[in-house]
């Protein structure tokens, strides 16, 4: 009896493991959105696994640079990449999900630098620009053929280099660059070599989570995130999550009417 007893526990044990499905994200870091050091990786990353939770999906993030991240899900070796902005090429390849945040994208120069920028794409011909790569920054640039281009793997990489002189601009996400000159070591060390953000912004983005349009199941894990969002706004633990992360009430009903859309 007693040995019935712990087949039947561990029959039930087993069918309750296996009916949990685990879903690999990969993407860059992206703070403060999401990042690998920060506190629940993110407050985005926080909403999005606390969403699919609820769909009894667990997830894990791998970290990597943003070329790689794309290359990967085109493979169908990941789940989906968290954090992508959209683009019409990408559409042909992946299926997108609501928006999920909204960033800006523009330019970083030295503070001591004389950069004359007006807003147009023609007043940065002068200029050598770099950009992470595989980045999208706005449509005008990415089709902007004569612009002095210069890719790194990533928006840190870039900032590095301008920062040691080697161009005159960085091209990125206004709200990510921000968080890694005042939070990365290698960017505070050289006071002599402070950099800025300038306006006017190039471009205002969405961010997105994408699933391969190659793989059978990717229709079904959008209805399922998509499913697990609207959750967690009406059961509360979207908020909850939000005022973890230091969100004010204020800013919650902000975000929380964004994501209904």
């Amino acid at each position: 009896m007693l040995k019935r007893c712990f087949i039947l526990v561990w029959l039930l044990y087993t069918s309750h493991v296996h009916s949990q499905d685990k879903w690999l994200f990969v993407t860059e870091p992206f703070p403060p959105y999401f990042a690998e050091q920060l506190p629940q990786q993110g407050w985005l990353a926080d909403i999005v696994i606390s969403a699919l939770a609820t769909q009894k999906v667990m997830v894990d993030i791998e970290y990597t640079t943003w070329g790689r991240a794309i290359k990967l899900l085109e493979r169908n070796k990941r789940t989906a990449v968290l954090g992508a902005y959209f683009s019409p090429e990408r559409e042909k390849t992946f299926y997108y999900s609501r928006p999920l945040a909204r960033s800006f994208t523009g330019l970083f120069k030295r503070k001591d630098s004389e950069i004359h920028y007006d807003g147009t794409l023609t007043s940065l011909l002068p200029y050598s620009i770099s950009i992470g790569s595989d980045y999208i920054v706005s449509d005008d640039f990415s089709t902007q053929p004569d612009l002095a281009i210069t890719e790194t793997q990533d928006l840190l990489s870039s900032l590095r280099i301008l920062q040691l002189g080697r161009v005159d601009l960085v091209a990125g996400t206004k709200e990510v660059g921000e968080y890694w000159l005042k939070n990365n070591v290698n960017l505070q060390t050289n006071s002599n070599a402070d950099i800025e953000y300038i306006e006017p912004h190039l471009a205002y983005h969405h961010l997105y989570i994408i699933f391969s349009k190659s793989s059978v199941h990717s229709k079904q894990q959008l209805a399922q995130l998509e499913a697990g969002l609207t959750t967690i706004i009406i059961n509360g633990e979207a908020a909850n999550v939000l005022a973890s992360h230091g969100f004010s009430e204020t800013e919650q009903k902000q975000y929380l009417e964004f994501l209904k859309r």
